[in-house]
């Protein structure tokens, strides 16, 4: 369970490291060179100001979760994530991304009766939010995300009580509103940087909370309960519970996930290798190599970007559920 956190918390720190606002560019092929450099030292943390941005490329995202009678299958590509800097105020940086997906998402339970599959398949999906950081750590404390009205293709299979065939597969509009907060910010750096470093990824919880609308859930919903008149339901009890607006906290809960995914400590987590001379699409830097997880993952920061400017991680070795996965920096404005 521990090894399946990890590759969870390196897959989430990935995603939400990686947003800037900036048009594409074109992307050149990355090298990096394994020569040691010994010209940074004590390196403190960046202070960032209003319209700084990064752009940065990631790989697609792949996680299927499988337990006895339930199963989720995620597919994403994401286009180029955006940042910038669009608030100092406090503590904490709020920086604002917007950005594309394509996906597709299916859900199966089978609670006895026989399997209920539910797939939902988008394509150009504009999403944007913000992503609260804080200035002492670079920490990530807050992530919200929300798009209004897009269009998915939508399919429900179930065998027991076959679903009214204008209902079995349909395109819909959806609005979406979901938050996820840390108790501690969560970081993979930590300041002053140098290198022969260790530290410790400090323990926190994972909150994640918000909703789904779409007049399809409503009329879903209405249908059902008029068959529930003539005892010819066809949606499971503790999935037409969730309708018509889907709470995402009432949903993971019943689907025995839960809302809140607790994030233990683990004791020299980050080691500080070296400093590396790394090429990017965004240029060289020099940046400081720093191993996560004993050496799963790695990334990559660089003082003069004021940033990471490159992350992997062979997720696979210590999670199968999570796709290894890569991000790397395109631009940015950052002096």
């Amino acid at each position: 369970m521990k090894t399946k956190l990890i590759g969870i918390v390196i897959c989430i720190l990935i995603i939400t490291t990686t947003f800037a606002v900036a048009k594409p560019l074109q992307k050149i092929e990355s090298k990096s060179s394994t020569e040691t450099k010994s010209t940074l030292s004590n390196i403190d943390v960046p202070i960032w100001k209003i319209d700084d941005q990064w752009t940065y490329q990631i790989d697609d995202i792949s996680i299927v979760k499988q337990q006895e009678g339930k199963s989720i299958n995620l597919q994403l590509s994401i286009a180029e994530l955006p940042l910038t800097v669009v608030s100092t105020t406090g503590d904490f940086y709020t920086l604002e991304y917007k950005t594309t997906l394509n996906g597709q998402l299916t859900v199966g339970i089978d609670k006895g009766n026989g399997p209920v599959n539910i797939s939902m398949t988008f394509k150009n999906l504009d999403i944007s939010g913000n992503i609260l950081v804080d200035k002492s750590t670079l920490g990530r404390k807050e992530i919200s995300a929300s798009f209004k009205r897009e269009k998915f293709s939508i399919e429900v299979q179930q065998s027991y009580i076959p679903l009214p065939r204008f209902l079995q597969q349909i395109s819909a509009k959806i609005t979406m509103n979901i938050k996820t907060t840390f108790d501690t910010p969560i970081s993979l750096l930590k300041f002053p940087l140098n290198t022969g470093a260790a530290w410790n990824l400090t323990s926190t919880n994972i909150t994640i909370n918000g909703q789904i609308k779409s007049l399809y859930l409503n009329l879903i919903n209405f249908i059902n309960k008029i068959a529930k008149l003539f005892g010819k339901e066809f949606i499971p009890p503790e999935l037409s519970a969730l309708l018509p607006i889907i709470d995402i906290e009432k949903t993971l809960t019943t689907l025995g996930y839960g809302n809140v995914f607790p994030i233990p400590p683990i004791t020299d987590a980050f080691f500080c290798l070296n400093t590396e001379n790394i090429t990017v699409p965004a240029g060289t830097y020099e940046a400081y190599n720093i191993t996560m997880f004993g050496g799963p993952a790695q990334c990559y920061y660089a003082p003069t970007a004021g940033n990471i400017v490159r992350i992997t991680g062979n997720l696979e070795e210590i999670n199968p559920d999570i796709k290894n996965i890569k991000m790397e920096l395109i631009s940015t404005n950052y002096r």
